[in-house]
């Protein structure tokens, strides 16, 4: 897993040829953006990541006051810490083939991007975000899978810490 850079928060939903996909809540019923808000349906993430993603929104959403600024500190740091768990995490499931953006709402923090060095550990999801892009054949091609008895087919490589 690395760290691809800092800087201030973009809004292209590319950089080069790697999609980006950004993370952060914004009343779009979602935290994942391409071009715009991307439902989780669609994304075919793990069911375990996708709640972990809602759960994070709504803890944002309970740490503002009425005028939208963070009730306290704390709050602003604990929603950072988890952005950037959730951003790792995100980045592992679609694999090298995306960077995922995290810019936190906390003040005087740096927009962050990641992503994994190996392939994606849900090839589905990351295929499905690659067509989002309109990059489908890319996809295909980036997250092929090899079917049982192909050669290879029982050496596998992961980059999580799931079996």
């Amino acid at each position: 897993m690395s760290e691809v850079g800092r800087g201030d928060r973009g809004t292209t939903a590319t950089r080069g040829a790697v999609p980006v996909v950004r993370l952060y809540p914004d009343y779009a019923g979602t935290v994942l953006w391409l071009a715009g808000p991307v439902g989780y349906a669609d994304s075919l993430l793990d069911p375990a990541l996708v709640d972990d993603l809602l759960r994070w929104e709504i803890s944002y959403y309970d740490a503002l006051d009425a005028d939208f600024r963070w009730r306290s500190p704390a709050l602003s740091t604990a929603f950072t810490e988890s952005g950037c768990r959730l951003a790792l995490r995100l980045a592992v499931e679609l694999g090298d083939g995306f960077d995922i953006e995290f810019a936190s709402y906390e003040p005087g923090v740096a927009t962050r991007r990641f992503r994994s060095d190996s392939a994606a550990d849900n090839p589905r999801a990351a295929a499905a975000l690659a067509a989002l892009t309109g990059d489908a054949s890319a996809a295909r091609l980036r997250q092929r899978t090899i079917a049982p008895g192909e050669p290879g087919a029982d050496v596998r490589v992961r980059n999580s810490r799931r079996a």
